[in-house]
């Protein structure tokens, strides 16, 4: 009975410092002081200051741990019960590749739009046309066939971090992207595209296809509302 509660306690208490963490990303979140745009750093045409760039990535570290660690903890319960025997080294390797992955991802996409506003710049036209056309790919890419072999891969649990981290940046990629384009600070939009990727991970085939389907299609909807009237989304 003493061996089954250690098990069970090296099981629990990594994962309770996880789920502790995204609460306190949400909590910060909320209050504010994760909050800052890519507009805000790159908006002036010029070089972003490295204090500002620095606080960026910060944020978006703090929005990663919101949004994608409820979807590991939701799928990881049969993980967590195959490699007990490691206590802290899964939860550990699974922040650890979460964070650097998406920051790259973070700063391929901020090297992104530094490219678009220098041609906003000179095509004002073109400022009008990002966000629908951000939303427009990602609702396609949520219907793709690609996009749910990843998804699957990402569920595997035999994988190692790197390969499911990156998985997992294969299958989420478009919806965080959507999250760049719209601002990281809309809570509305974050909930939703975390319940969407949590319920992707956790639920069985049939209703994590359903899901992707219909998000997919809600963000189709989204880009013409935002081809309609700019800046209703935000």
């Amino acid at each position: 009975m003493t061996m089954c509660a250690s098990s069970a306690r090296i099981r629990t208490v990594p994962a309770a410092v996880v789920l502790l963490g995204v609460a306190a990303a949400w909590a910060a979140i909320v209050a504010g002081a994760a909050h800052m745009s890519h507009d805000e750093v790159l908006g002036s045409g010029h070089l972003p200051d490295t204090a500002a760039l620095v606080t960026l990535l910060c944020g978006w570290q703090v929005m990663v741990v919101a949004m994608m660690l409820p979807p590991e903890i939701a799928a990881a319960g049969d993980t967590m019960g195959r490699c007990a025997r490691r206590g802290w080294a899964v939860p550990i390797a699974l922040v650890a590749t979460m964070g650097a992955v998406w920051t790259g991802f973070a700063i391929m996409a901020l090297t992104g739009d530094a490219v678009l506003h220098r041609l906003v710049h000179s095509w004002p036209g073109l400022a009008g046309l990002i966000t629908p056309l951000v939303l427009a790919g990602a609702g396609v890419f949520q219907r793709s066939a690609l996009r749910r072999r990843l998804l699957d891969r990402a569920r595997d649990p035999s994988r190692s971090p790197w390969r499911h981290a990156l998985c997992c940046l294969g299958s989420c990629w478009a919806l965080m992207l959507v999250m760049f384009a719209i601002g990281m600070g809309s809570l509305l939009w974050m909930g939703a595209l975390t319940a969407v990727m949590t319920v992707e991970r956790a639920a069985g085939p049939g209703p994590a296809r359903l899901a992707g389907t219909l998000s997919g299609w809600a963000l189709i909807g989204a880009c013409a509302l935002a081809a309609i009237q700019p800046g209703l989304l935000g």
